[in-house]
Order: structure tokens, then C-alpha cells, then sequence
């Protein structure tokens, strides 16, 4: 078995990691931070025993006791993730389709729902200029699609200078998510010259849902003033929803407001459980047969959410390949870039060890980033609990990565399908 780290570590008065399975902040000593450096998914335990007995003038014993204990610690924490086999050189990829880029983390609104854990990644933001370098890399490699994002990315001044270094007509699609409370008449004209698309986030069908879900008066009314200037202008818009048990119910009520509003692209999201939304999953989370039911209604509607629709229909006729990849898109087909410049898996996986575009180019961290080569080689094989057994594994791969990571285990099973919920269900009634 071979540890692998996954998680930053500030570097101030003292080492610390904020661990976003538990929204908690964690000091370690310099001990500790040197076993962490070597547990890249390549040393085993008792190699990284040597190295440290090594430095640290311990015999062999005590070092393996103590490494030991460190490493289940951080285990138990859902630090350090464990493989069977040693991450060896992952097959070359072409260029992520997409890139989601959180040009800030900065926010003028307090969502319930929202990834990002209060200030907890306060990370100093890409100038105009390095990113203006970074779009160029991402054209040069053959990105297709490229996702501005925050925070709330119209609280950056040069936004509007940022998005024109991207419509240079290189990107299949070049897009802004937005909160939709910023947008001015001037800002909407200057997307429209540009040719970009918008996603506004529309959580409620009342001011008083959507204020109450956004965290500040007049969210709403900012929102709808946003989606009229852009459709004035004949900027294309999508509103999305992030469904929760809070509005859940009104989605119906939300999907007739866009038709009255003449919105004729509607897509709902489901909740990933990190940063606020983490803190807030008991009172936000949908059972994963209520997911269910509204996936079901919104098929019926011909609306996308990002879910297992693929299970309303028969599974697949031919056996699973357990030595297919288990990678989910994260990594292979997408990945992120955080407001500091961090490239990571994906968008809910900010505050992992990742490589930055301030110190190599995009293309080189594509390549040769440890976190996201570690993402993309995981095999089926390697899934473990009740997605193994699953008709539809081929398909969904155990789900989520950051989903089942953000439950404590990147390779477990998945956590809010209703096919295992199902199972685990039947198990337990079978037990009593």
C-alpha cells in the first residue's frame, strides 16, 4: 500500500491544513511535514520510514512507529488517501474540453450552498496580466471551453479586459457564472460585443427563497435586473439552480418564472457536500430518493441536471472491464483553476496539493501534475463497497470523485445515488 498526500500546507509562523472533508484547520510540526512531502503515491511506509530515520537520526523501529501512527492519523482525517499499487507514470491526455477558472474568491453574496469555507482559502489573486498569459497557454493547447468564475467575478474591475483577452475566437465557448447582481448596461453591451455566454443563478421563484438561500436582501431583484440587461442586449443566458431541500419543491415553480422571463436555457445542479455547503448538508441535503423523483420530473421536462439520469434507463448489457479507468471527468475531460492560480481536478477539490501557473505553464501541469495525474489513473478496479457490484459502474465509474473524497474516501462508493442507497437499504433491512 502507498500513501498519497492530498492537501496543501501553508507554510507561516507554523505548517498548518485546512481540510475541507471537515471545514477544520490542522498544525503540524516540521516532523510531520516532512513525512506529508513523501507520501506522493509512490513511497511505501516503511520507505518513507528510512528517508525519515534518515533525517531525523531514528532507528528504524521508532521511525516506523511513529510514521505509522502520523500517517493513520491522517488517515482518519481523510488527508492521506490509500492505493494497492504505486501511482506509476499516468498515459498521456490531450487537452481538457473545459477549464472553470474562480478568477476570484471574493463574493458579495452568502450562500448556504456555496463551495468556498468563509475565508478559508485566502489566496492572493492572479493579476490581469498573468492571467491574460494563462488564456494564451489554454488557446495554444486547444482548450475548447473556458468558464469564468468566483467568488463573483464582476468584483474584479478588469473582468471585462480579461473576458476580450479571451473572445479571440481560439475557444469553442467562453462563458461568465455569475450571481447576476453586478451586471451594468455597459458590462452587458461589452459581452455582447465579445460574444459571451452567461449562467446567472436563480435559487428560488420568490425574493424571499432566493435572498434567503444567497444570504442577502435584494439578491433577487439584483438577479432578475441582470438577466433583463443581458437579454437586451442579446447576450445568450442560462440560469441554473442549485437544488437543496430548501427549494427543492419550488423547482417547478422556478422552471415558470424562466419561461415568463422568456430564459430559454434552464439546467438544475445537484449539492456537493463542501465548504459552507458542508457545514449546512443536514439541513440542504436531498435523500438520494428524493434526488430521484426530481430527476425524473426534470427529464420529463427535458431539463439537464448533473446526475445519474443514466440509471432511469436499463443498464448496460455487456460486463464491467475492471481494468478500465475509474476517473471521473475531473482531470481528464476538465479541471480548475483557482483564484490563486492553483490548477486542481476540479471546482469542489480547491484545497488540494496542486501545482500553480504562476511556477510552470498550463501545459506542464496538464502533464505532469502530481494530484491531477493520481485523479485520472484511477482503475474501476479500485472501487470499492456497493458501486462494485453495480449494473451501471461502466457508465458512472462510482460517481463523484470529489463526492466520495469529500466523504472520506476518494475510492469509496458513491454517496447520493439512489441505485446504492437502494442497496444499502435492502442490507440493512436483511440484517434485522
Amino acid at each position: 500500500m502507498t500513501p498519497f498526500f492530498l492537501l496543501n500546507v501553508k507554510k507561516d509562523r507554523n505548517y498548518s491544513i485546512f481540510n475541507p472533508v471537515d471545514n477544520r484547520e490542522y498544525e503540524i510540526n516540521y516532523e510531520g511535514f516532512r513525512i506529508l512531502e513523501h507520501c506522493d503515491g509512490v513511497h511505501t511506509p516503511e520507505e518513507i520510514a528510512l528517508i525519515f530515520a534518515q533525517d531525523f537520526g531514528r532507528t528504524r523501529t521508532s521511525a516506523m512507529e511513529d510514521v505509522s501512527a502520523f500517517l493513520c492519523e491522517m488517515t482518519r482525517y481523510g488527508m492521506v488517501s490509500w492505493r494497492s499499487k504505486k501511482t506509476g507514470d499516468a498515459p498521456t491526455w490531450g487537452p481538457p474540453e473545459t477549464v472553470f477558472w474562480d478568477i476570484t474568491s471574493r463574493c458579495n453574496l452568502r450562500c448556504s450552498h456555496c463551495y468556498y469555507f468563509g475565508e478559508a482559502t485566502p489566496q492572493t489573486e492572479l493579476s490581469s496580466n498573468e492571467i491574460k498569459r494563462v488564456i494564451y497557454e489554454l488557446a495554444a493547447f486547444g482548450v475548447s471551453n473556458l468558464i469564468f468564475s468566483g467568488g463573483e467575478p464582476f468584483l474584479r474591475e478588469d473582468l471585462l479586459t480579461i473576458i476580450s483577452s479571451a473572445a479571440i475566437g481560439v475557444f469553442s465557448d467562453v462563458s461568465i457564472a455569475t450571481n447576476g447582481t453586478l451586471i451594468s448596461r455597459r458590462a452587458a453591451k461589452k459581452l455582447k460585443s465579445v460574444r459571451v455566454n452567461v449562467q446567472i443563478s436563480i435559487d428560488g421563484d420568490t425574493p424571499a427563497l432566493h435572498d434567503m438561500i444567497r444570504g442577502v436582501d435584494g439578491a433577487f431583484k439584483g438577479a432578475l435586473r441582470g438577466i433583463r440587461l443581458l437579454q437586451e442586449e442579446g447576450v445568450p443566458v442560462t440560469v441554473c439552480t442549485v437544488a437543496t431541500a430548501n427549494n427543492v419543491e419550488r423547482i417547478p415553480a422556478i422552471i415558470e418564472l424562466m419561461r415568463n422571463l422568456r430564459v430559454d436555457n434552464y439546467r438544475v445542479q445537484g449539492l456537493v457536500p463542501v465548504g459552507q455547503g458542508k457545514n449546512n448538508m443536514d439541513k440542504l441535503g436531498l435523500a438520494p430518493g428524493r434526488m430521484k423523483e426530481l430527476v425524473e420530473f426534470l427529464e420529463s421536462q427535458s431539463i439537464p441536471i448533473s446526475s445519474y439520469n443514466f440509471t432511469l434507463s436499463d443498464p448496460p448489457i455487456v460486463p464491467v472491464d475492471f481494468s478500465g479507468t475509474g476517473a471521473c471527468a475531473a482531470a481528464t475531460t476538465s479541471c480548475s483553476i483557482t483564484s490563486g492560480g492553483d490548477v486542481v481536478p476540479c471546482t469542489h477539490l480547491w484545497g488540494l496539493r496542486a501545482d500553480n501557473v504562476r511556477n510552470h505553464t498550463f501545459q506542464w501541469i496538464w502533464d505532469n501534475s502530481p494530484i491531477l495525474r493520481y485523479f485520472r489513473s484511477i482503475a474501476l478496479h479500485e472501487v470499492k463497497g456497493n458501486c462494485r457490484e453495480c449494473r451501471w459502474l461502466v457508465l458512472c465509474h462510482g460517481g463523484c470523485k470529489a463526492e466520495n473524497y469529500l466523504s472520506g474516501d476518494i475510492f469509496g462508493s458513491n454517496q447520493s445515488c439512489w441505485v446504492a442507497d437502494s442497496v444499502n437499504r435492502s442490507a440493512n433491512e436483511g440484517c434485522q
